[in-house]
């Protein structure tokens, strides 16, 4: 075969060029620290770079919406931590005062804490996220979502809970509703409530009221009434469920419900027992406070209303720090869903970060070797197309 003159110039040429350009694109490499300097030195790791750096980009995007549902998770716990003490010194500001020794000023002195312990629990109700958010007003949470007026309590916010979704196919609840967790209270013990009859004479009071026997119990209205040293309990239609005589400090069963009564009740005294209805937390400490304003020394039958009344209300308290438990232990498993994953993100994005830099990052002791052998390789070629390129049939006829 025939080689040219010409070929050989331009065969030499190109294989210096593409030397050169080899010898280029490694110094580039090592200057940049990038292996790929475009999607046409590895079209296929290219692409599934550019899939790794989205699944970065939303591994990100849940890791920062992880840590807001933490912290906001986290003012949540502290809001109704705080309300749980504030309901545990409601519960024992009413026990104490709920003794028949106190004066009328102890119990007034009384009252005027458990104004104090409203207004503080108002407060954790009001709760903020640092940002100007509400934490317990759903989705219109621009605003304090309670206010204490003269016609009771008023809710602003709404039923709307946001979920903050941590992972593709994961989504956590950012909050409990307010009305979930301080108005849809039941009053009395959950079941029912019992009231003294405003016109009651006696010293007859109720000390205990429960379910016994769940089964057994209709939820439905009830009278427990006293005349001749015997009671009688009647339901709604007149009809008599219990009856017996009076001991003080017995205890009543009808229809799976079980009643303490001590104290002397007179002919004629009466008890209602009604089932539970909703009532906020708020509106069974304004009761309480009304209790313990209304004077009893001077009047043992009032007293003895006052005792009872206190009683249902410590039990609505009691339902209301049931609530708030359990309301605290789903909020736990929350922050337990947020911390794992945010975990799992974190893990993730080490395995993200260790594929992209397989795929794009240089190895500089390999890449260094490889521009040696490069350059070594180009001065080689350099060198010999300079002695080949002076070599002509001339220089034998010479």
């Amino acid at each position: 075969m025939r080689v040219s003159t010409a070929d050989f110039y331009r065969q030499s040429i190109t294989s210096l060029q593409r030397q050169q350009s080899l010898a280029l694109q490694t110094q580039n490499q090592l200057s940049s620290g990038l292996k790929l300097q475009s999607a046409a030195d590895n079209p296929t790791g290219a692409a599934h770079g550019l899939s790794l750096d989205q699944t970065r980009v939303a591994n990100q995007r849940y890791t920062e919406n992880t840590k807001t549902l933490t912290e906001r998770l986290g003012l949540e716990e502290n809001a109704l931590s705080g309300i749980s003490e504030s309901l545990n010194r409601v519960r024992e500001r009413a026990l104490q005062g709920n003794s028949g020794t106190l004066s009328d000023s102890d119990r007034a002195s009384i009252a005027a804490d458990l104004r104090q312990s409203m207004e503080t629990l108002l407060d954790y109700a009001n709760a903020a996220d640092g940002e100007g958010r509400y934490l317990f007003a759903g989705s219109n949470d621009a605003n304090a979502p309670f206010a204490l007026t003269s016609g009771g309590t008023q809710f602003s916010g709404d039923d709307v809970i946001r979920e903050v979704q941590i992972g593709p196919n994961r989504s956590v609840a950012s909050s409990d509703g307010g009305a979930e967790v301080f108005l849809r209270q039941r009053s009395g013990n959950g079941s029912f409530s019992v009231a003294g009859t405003a016109s009651n004479t006696g010293t007859a009071t109720i000390a205990t009221a429960r379910v016994a026997d769940s089964a057994a119990w209709d939820g439905g209205s009830y009278a427990l009434s006293f005349t001749g040293g015997n009671y009688s309990v009647q339901d709604g239609g007149g009809n008599v469920v219990a009856s017996g005589a009076y001991t003080a400090g017995q205890t009543i069963r009808f229809r799976g419900a079980d009643l303490t009564v001590t104290g002397v009740p007179a002919d004629g005294d009466s008890f209602s027992i009604t089932p539970s209805q909703q009532q906020d937390v708020f509106a069974t400490v304004r009761d309480l406070i009304t209790l313990f304003e209304t004077p009893t020394s001077a009047n043992p039958a009032a007293r003895a209303q006052v005792q009872t009344g206190v009683l249902d209300k410590l039990a609505a308290l009691e339902t209301a720090q049931s609530r708030i438990i359990d309301v605290r232990a789903r909020l736990g498993a929350r922050l337990v869903a947020a911390e794992d994953a945010q975990n799992q993100l974190s893990s993730q994005l080490v395995k993200i970060d260790e594929a992209l830099s397989g795929i794009r990052d240089i190895d500089y002791a390999e890449a260094a070797s490889r521009l040696t052998q490069q350059l070594t390789g180009l001065q080689a070629a350099q060198q010999s197309f300079a002695k080949i390129q002076g070599l002509s049939l001339f220089s034998y006829l010479r």
